[in-house]
């Protein structure tokens, strides 16, 4: 026996002589850089790409046959760019596995590697020629001791989905790599993502097994985090641990001790999520659960939004599950809310045809908004079919009281049903009942999710918005409150929004004015807003017209109308608390203006205007009774008194039979040349300025007294039949002041009493002149 082992050990000894005197033989008289252009080569014959290595090709031999190449670098598929590249490249096979014939890649080490892949729009990609199959007689068993990458940078262009990835500063470890032999990793990477947005570094850390063989991928001890910011949310930290085990061949998939946590901040307020979710099996006859919980919160604006939900553990089979118990509750906290939503119901499946209900699924409101009190409830089925990617709501019901922005409360009840298609990325609801006193039957719709577009068809058949508009605040015992600053205009949630649809509305009430029959059609996009097609009834006439906004950081606003046949008097009246001026007519109004300030659209308002009333009467100053004043005090003035002036009161006005008028507007004023009224008694003819920004007007009226009838115009107006008197007012609105110049009214009397006698004087003269002429010849 000894004999026999004394021979192994010479035999062996005598191998390991060979094997060493081959290696020297080899290291002594190979050298692989004589090779590299056959390498090269090759490459390009089989892959149509260049292959570089600048620098020398370096070998090791015991205990590993490794080769170090320094810089490697390749190129795209026919043609010259680069498509990757290695600082440093290592690879060393397993010595003795050799003599058996069998490959083994033992440890690779590569560092500064810098790959570009690209996907184009039709979906091919630039490194699809590396993944084609080819026969190949080398056996090759794959078992790699380790993997050690440093400094890596991979940029993926995906064309065919306009997004772009930057992997950057990739560092990764491997234990061994091997068929079903258990192993871990560690990995951390700088990513940057577009569409949708990421900017973030990854941490992971697991064990891992995968058997080929079997079709089983493991993981286990997972540790991942995601530190940076993605989408709208920044200073996001993600976490992920747990177990998993996937297994396809038996249609299996088992999750435990899944525990997920995610915090971070959206538009600047607070984010936390977490979910735990112990066990999950999905066999190819069984699935079963256990008991899943999760919460959010949100902080927005100073309000706490809390978020929790479970469902109950659960078995079945993919064809046939249920969940017999999923809840979920919503909290609302701030300084004068504190309300809660509540949602249950059960859930049933089939995971094979990825088709789920739920017969019932319940949401409860409770809690109150101040001194409001809100209640409610929201029932609806939903059936959703996962593989054709929608969502049905068949049947929903809603009853709920809800805070109005006013004050007190509004009753919103309404049917109808809902769905989505995930796919095609759009969803719809048709909905009927009322809210409060009105009756509504709205279509509503997104015509796509990312970014959000709205659509919508509205009927109301009478709406009080006014009952909605929060009211100014009031001092004590309803006195008015000190004066504030004014409040820009906030048209930022327009910026981004896109909506199109239409409004039809029987009966409204609007900053107290009111219409009926209203017609609108509205298109949002790219930061303006464009209302056509706009019709309504109003103050015994009707409306037509357009009007646009821009939501840029200096608004913009454009108004087309025509109003027709209205009655102005009750409509000022409603519109600002005024009657300015009375009758009924037509106006047209074609105006733009912009500013952030009601101020500044008011002196930066520009376009045009046109005025065409009858039967009515300018307020605030009585032309006629100014008239009987200036007749007064002709006899008094003897050249002496030159002008007599005074303020118009709140009961003055001065009637029309009919008024017309033209304006054009620049910079808030409108100018105005061809003023014409008419009445019984009265023409008036009008010039000057009205300053819409400053409140003001420059203004001058022409009066001239045509007739007088019995009882009207009495004789102050019938001695100044035919007369011009010239009237200049000037002012604030709320105090219009006049002036008459009497010194041209009293010139103007002499020259027309000059006029009424010239015949009177002339015949005179020739009755004279025919004395003469007759004693001259008859002599």
């Amino acid at each position: 026996m000894s004999k026999a082992i004394k021979y192994t050990a010479i035999a062996l000894a005598a191998l390991l002589a060979i094997m060493l005197g081959g290696v020297a033989i080899i290291a002594a008289t190979f050298n692989p850089n004589d090779y590299k252009p056959q390498i090269i080569a090759l490459v390009q014959q089989k892959k149509q790409r260049t292959l570089s290595i600048p620098g020398e090709i370096k070998l090791s031999f015991f205990p590993r046959i490794g080769a170090d190449l320094g810089r490697v670098s390749i190129s795209e598929h026919k043609g010259s760019a680069q498509f990757a590249s290695v600082e440093k490249a290592r690879v060393s096979l397993a010595l003795l596995p050799l003599l058996s014939k069998q490959l083994i890649v033992d440890r690779i080490d590569i560092g500064g590697l810098n790959a570009n892949l690209r996907r184009d729009r039709s979906g091919a990609t630039n490194f699809d020629d590396l993944l084609s199959k080819e026969e190949s007689s080398q056996q090759l068993r794959f078992d790699i001791d380790s993997v050690h990458i440093a400094g890596a940078r991979i940029v993926f262009d995906d064309q065919m989905t306009q997004r772009k990835i930057d992997i950057a500063d990739l560092q990764l470890d491997t234990g061994r790599i091997a068929n079903a032999v258990p192993s871990n990793a560690r990995l951390a990477a700088q990513i940057k993502s577009s569409n949708p947005s990421l900017d973030a570094s990854v941490k992971l850390k697991t064990d891992f097994t995968f058997d080929l063989a079997r079709q089983r991928y493991a993981v286990s001890k997972l540790d991942a985090e995601l530190k940076g910011s993605a989408l709208d949310v920044s200073d996001l930290l993600l976490q992920v641990a747990g177990d998993a085990d996937l297994r396809p061949a038996e249609k299996r998939f088992d999750i435990n001790g899944l525990k997920l946590s995610a915090s971070g901040k959206e538009s600047g307020q607070a984010v936390e999520v977490k979910l735990d979710a112990p066990k999950l099996a999905v066999g190819d006859n069984k699935v079963s659960g256990g008991k899943v919980t999760g919460q959010a919160r949100l902080s927005p604006g100073g309000r706490t939004i809390g978020v929790t939900f479970s469902l109950d553990s659960f078995e079945g089979t993919p064809q046939a599950f249920r969940l017999p118990a999923v809840t979920l509750t919503a909290t609302v906290k701030d300084a004068t809310t504190d309300a809660k939503a509540h949602l249950e119901g059960s859930l049933a499946g089939d995971l094979d045809k990825l088709l789920f209900t739920a017969p019932k699924m319940m949401l409860t409101l409770s809690g109150k908004a101040g001194a409001t009190v809100i209640e409610g409830s929201l029932t609806t089925p939903i059936a959703a079919d996962l593989k054709a990617g929608t969502i049905e709501l068949a049947a929903i019901a809603a009853n709920v009281t809800l805070p109005n922005p006013a004050g007190g409360s509004m009753k919103l009840m309404a049917n109808g049903r809902g769905g989505a298609d995930l796919n095609k990325k759009n969803a719809s609801a048709s909905l009927k009942g009322k809210l409060d006193e009105s009756s509504f039957d709205a279509r509503l719709g997104l015509a796509k999710f990312s970014p959000a577009a709205y659509t919508f068809d509205i009927g109301i058949d009478q709406l009080n918005a006014d009952r909605y508009r929060a009211k100014p605040a009031t001092g004590q015992q309803g006195a008015k409150p000190a004066a504030q600053a004014e409040q820009p205009i906030d048209l930022s949630a327009l910026r981004d929004l896109q909506a199109s649809g239409s409004l039809r509305v029987g009966s409204l009430k609007a900053e107290n004015l009111r219409l009926s029959n209203l017609r609108l059609d509205l298109r949002a996009a790219g930061g303006k807003v464009d209302i056509n097609g706009i019709n309504a009834n109003l103050y015994g006439g009707s409306l037509a017209g357009s009007a646009s906004l821009v939501a840029a950081a200096q608004p913009r606003f454009a108004l087309r109308q025509t109003l027709s046949g209205i009655n102005l008097g009750p409509l000022l009246k409603d519109a600002i608390g005024k009657e300015p001026i009375e009758g009924r007519g037509n106006v047209v109004l074609d105006v733009t203006t912009e500013g952030g300030l009601v101020a500044q659209l008011k002196k930066n308002l520009n376009g045009t205007a046109q005025l065409a009333l009858r039967d009515g009467a300018v307020k605030g100053f009585n032309i006629s009774q100014v008239i009987r004043s200036a007749k007064s005090r002709l006899g008094e003035l003897r050249g002496e008194a030159q002008a007599q002036g005074g303020t118009g009161s709140a009961t003055d006005k001065t009637d029309f039979s009919e008024l017309t008028g033209s304006f054009k507007i620049a910079r808030g004023v409108a100018r105005n040349n061809d003023l014409r009224a008419k009445s019984p008694l009265l023409r008036v003819d009008g010039a000057g300025d009205i300053d819409i920004g400053e409140d003001k007007l420059d203004y001058l009226v022409k009066a001239t007294v045509v007739s007088t009838l019995q009882g009207q115009g009495g004789p102050e107006l019938q001695a100044l039949k035919g007369l011009t008197v010239p009237v200049r007012l000037s002012g604030p609105f709320s105090a219009i002041a006049y002036q008459v110049d009497f010194s041209g009214l009293a010139t103007d009397l002499v020259r027309q009493q000059l006029d009424s006698r010239k015949d009177e004087i002339k015949g005179r003269v020739e009755e004279q002149l025919k004395g003469q002429l007759k004693g001259l010849f008859g002599r």
